[in-house]
């Protein structure tokens, strides 16, 4: 039971609106997308216009800085002009998600009067046909390089990203090529999981197997700390991966909800008025509309109920590289006290490729 004498403070420092779940891509591996047939029901659900700005306004208030502004595809909302525009006006360090394929000529006019302060772009092939295979857009490369453009004319800072699955795989190289050579460097997951919140795409049988996944991910951190290594010093220089220790060098315990800072500083607003704590756990939330977002935060760790961890991920020999959470047990397993397998199987092989 949570107990208010003890609970420290928590502040919604970081927040998450997300828009929409509706996008205009089919992308295999999508934690959140849902059936076509349930799009009438999402849009009739999503907040409107003056709810999300009169948020925003409250958020402002609770002392939310940073803000992400996400989707879905944020900009498929066709009053996502208006919506930014009104969260903008709020003063926050904005953050924006896009695929970048439904940047218009009034989408460039809003974010040049009010631009945010970095961009996220995901990129999910090197050329159409990856994407007509990864996105089901047969022209959607063309239309991303399109949109990148038209957003690297904006003072913001961009990220890039990709998520790696068997479709794309080959273009990593390719896609990071391009991506330095808009002056960027290109991020991954280091998994992914399967859908959340009632998605409904076959990441499973998309994703690389857990191996697969941790070489990729060593072996490209590798070679970009060799590429940063003086010819003159290379002989004389051995890489060393070095285990992970989780150690508390505090006096006072950590609180924490779920394991993280979830719920704790930071929040997500989902596109139909819940607070939850973390975008991809919808199990336990709150109704920010209903209630307004100050008393929907402070209801929030009551709802949060969190079984044991099971006695066989205590005793694990991975458990130093184990990526479970509630997030991960819950998607993968359906229950939040699951042993996800493929998490294991990730552990396990990030351990071998670490100790050996």
């Amino acid at each position: 039971m949570i107990n208010l004498e003890t609970m420290p403070p928590r502040y919604p420092k970081n927040g998450t609106f997300e828009l929409t779940l509706r996008c205009n891509l089919h992308c295999k591996m999508c934690m959140f997308r849902r059936e076509d047939c349930e799009n009438t029901t999402l849009l009739q659900d999503e907040m409107t216009t003056q709810q999300w700005v009169d948020m925003a306004r409250q958020v402002a208030e609770a002392g939310t800085i940073s803000l992400l502004i996400t989707g879905g595809e944020p900009m498929l909302r066709k009053d996502f002009c208006e919506i930014y525009r009104g969260i903008y006006e709020q003063g926050f360090i904005i953050t924006l998600y896009t695929n970048a394929t439904m940047v218009t000529e009034k989408v460039m006019q809003t974010l040049r009067e009010c631009p945010p302060h970095r961009i996220g772009i995901t990129l999910y092939g090197a050329n159409n046909d990856s994407y007509n295979k990864v996105c089901g857009m047969a022209n959607g490369f063309d239309k991303a390089i399109e949109g990148i453009n038209q957003l690297r004319t904006l003072p913001s800072a961009i990220e890039y990203r990709m998520t790696l699955i068997k479709d794309n795989i080959g273009d990593l190289d390719a896609i990071c090529q391009l991506v330095e050579g808009f002056g960027g460097t290109v991020t991954n997951p280091l998994f992914v999981f399967a859908p959340v919140r009632g998605g409904c795409m076959p990441v499973q049988e998309c994703r690389l197997c857990a191996k697969d996944s941790v070489n990729t991910m060593i072996n490209r951190s590798v070679s970009k700390i060799e590429e940063m290594i003086p010819d003159s010093l290379k002989s004389k220089v051995r890489i060393k991966l070095k285990e992970p220790t989780f150690e508390c060098h505090s006096s006072e315990p950590k609180m924490t909800l779920l394991g993280c800072s979830a719920g704790m500083d930071s929040y997500t607003i989902t596109y139909d008025g819940k607070l939850i704590g973390c975008q991809t756990l919808g199990v336990f939330s709150t109704d920010a509309v209903k209630d307004g977002f100050s008393v929907a935060w402070e209801k929030y760790p009551f709802q949060v109920r969190l079984p044991e961890e099971p006695e066989e991920c205590t005793v694990c020999e991975s458990k130093n590289f184990c990526k479970a959470c509630p997030a991960v047990r819950m998607a993968e397993c359906g229950s939040l006290d699951g042993v996800p397998k493929y998490i294991c199987d990730f552990s396990m092989a990030l351990k071998k490729k670490v100790v050996g």
